[in-house]
């Protein structure tokens, strides 16, 4: 990376923080025809295929599972385009879930939105989150972290949870929709949810990353397949519907 560039984004990444610190100026952001209310600076995956996609297939009652949140596009996307629908958004970052929840309050979403402070993986324990200079990069992979000229600030011990324990417990619904978009730790969080994938069936929102850390592309195409789903590719990743519904669909 160039150093005009990295400079461009380390005074980015400044004024961002700035702003939700202070929460000076919330603005409108847009996905389709859905708005809110965001302090980010710009329509981050304002874009996004995957998210277009979920919103299109987004039904009253339904619940979201959103995996690496951020600061919550998605998140607040689902909430605007369906006041009836139930998010969780889970993300481990200490200093981003803040923002996070300081774009769910702006927008009253209080009531549609849970807030999970914790990551998602195959086990149940706490584990070394990797802080990064360009805060949407922070990753249990420590690769993943310093990707793009950025660098790892520090290292936090983040609880991480399997989405099949959380369902199973009760603390999370079981989702209808799951979104997976976690630097490189995607395949962890699918070894976690396998008996959510095979008992609860949801439509599975897979975002893609270069071959940093744990992430294992093959191997999450394989566990899904395994798990009875087609995979539809995607500019940013797989959309990924069990196959009797797929099939359905086809026919009708």
């Amino acid at each position: 990376m160039s150093a005009a560039r990295h400079l461009a984004y380390t005074l980015h990444y400044a004024l961002v923080r700035a702003n939700y610190e202070r929460r000076l100026v919330a603005t409108k952001k847009h996905v389709g025809r859905t708005s809110f209310r965001s302090y980010e600076l710009y329509n981050r995956h304002g874009n996004d295929v995957l998210l277009q996609a979920l919103l299109l297939d987004l039904d009253g009652g339904d619940v979201v599972v959103d995996v690496g949140a951020n600061t919550g596009t998605y998140t607040l996307a689902v909430a605007a385009s369906e006041p009836s629908a139930q998010v969780v958004a889970v993300e481990p970052h200490p200093e981003v879930v803040d923002q996070l929840r300081a774009n769910v309050e702006v927008n009253d979403f209080d009531d549609r939105v849970d807030l999970l402070d914790c990551g998602l993986g195959e086990t149940d324990e706490s584990r070394a989150f990797h802080l990064s200079s360009y805060d949407e990069l922070g990753s249990f992979s420590r690769d993943h972290a310093s990707a793009w000229g950025a660098r790892v600030v520090d290292t936090a011990s983040v609880s991480m949870r399997r989405l099949d324990s959380l369902v199973e417990s009760g603390t999370v619904p079981p989702p209808d929709h799951l979104k997976v978009d976690v630097e490189g730790f995607g395949l962890n969080v699918l070894r976690g949810a396998e008996a959510v994938l095979r008992e609860h069936r949801p439509t599975v929102y897979f975002e893609l990353h270069d071959a940093r850390g744990s992430h294992d592309e093959a191997a999450a195409k394989a566990l899904l397949r395994e798990s009875g789903y087609e995979l539809v590719p995607v500019r940013e990743g797989w959309v990924c519907e069990p196959r009797a519904r797929a099939e359905a669909s086809r026919s009708t």
